[in-house]
């Protein structure tokens, strides 16, 4: 017999497979040791992921020529 999921478990359902169809994840790890200056400029900035982002678009228009 199968259960029925209720509102929350559907609504987590629909959630997860949105996100699977519409954003990718990536991630890093910093050795705390040998990285620490790393950890703690990322840790100083208001968003990680804005701060990433910007550096990267930086970058592909660096090597694509468009200033």
């Amino acid at each position: 017999m199968t259960e029925k999921k209720n509102s929350y478990e559907k609504r987590l359902d629909y959630n997860n497979q949105y996100n699977r169809n519409n954003y990718r994840s990536f991630s890093a790890r910093f050795d705390v040791r040998t990285e620490a200056d790393i950890i703690a400029w990322l840790s100083a900035q208001d968003s990680v992921k804005a701060y990433l982002k910007e550096l990267i678009l930086q970058d592909m228009h660096k090597n694509r020529g468009d200033k």
